[in-house]
């Protein structure tokens, strides 16, 4: 079950990525794999803070992605991690049976995983371009997030 924390990081995002996710971790769940959102939308001022890592800022490079350029500032995105049953803590070993699980789930859901682009705990809507397109980034320097996502048109299933 989510944690009230993934749930609500997870609400901020578009609403048919919220109900993909919901049916992803429904299907987690029933193999006993329990995952925790630990991104979801972000502004563009926290994307570029986080390009900055191993750049400016001392550390790991840990996104290729300035401001607008992440489907997480058009809330299409969400980075999940499984959660470990002993430590109840997120894990991040990529090569644990539970991530190649939620990789190999993702698709089934509408979700496209960002492990091509080495950012594996990335999941978004498979319709979406993998970067926002410029006008897109425009869009929603200008109009914010629900203008993206009127001007996507994604229907939200099951409504």
């Amino acid at each position: 079950m989510l944690s009230n924390l993934s749930i609500e990081r997870l609400n901020t995002t578009h609403p048919e990525l919220v109900r993909r996710i919901m049916n992803l971790n429904a299907a987690l769940e029933s193999e006993n794999i329990a995952i925790e959102i630990d991104t979801a939308l972000r502004t563009a001022e926290d994307q570029d803070k986080l390009y900055a890592k191993g750049r400016t800022i001392p550390g790991k490079i840990v996104t290729h992605a300035q401001g607008y350029q992440s489907n997480h500032t058009i809330g299409c995105a969400v980075d999940v991690a499984p959660d470990d049953s002993v430590t109840h803590r997120a894990d991040w070993d990529a090569s644990h049976p539970s991530w190649q699980r939620i990789v190999a789930l993702a698709p089934t859901y509408g979700l496209r995983d960002g492990k091509s682009w080495h950012d594996l705990p990335h999941l978004e809507l498979q319709e979406i371009p993998t970067e926002p397109t410029p006008e897109i980034q425009e869009l929603c320097r200008t109009q914010g997030v629900q203008a993206v996502w009127d001007k996507l048109a994604i229907p939200v299933l099951g409504e």
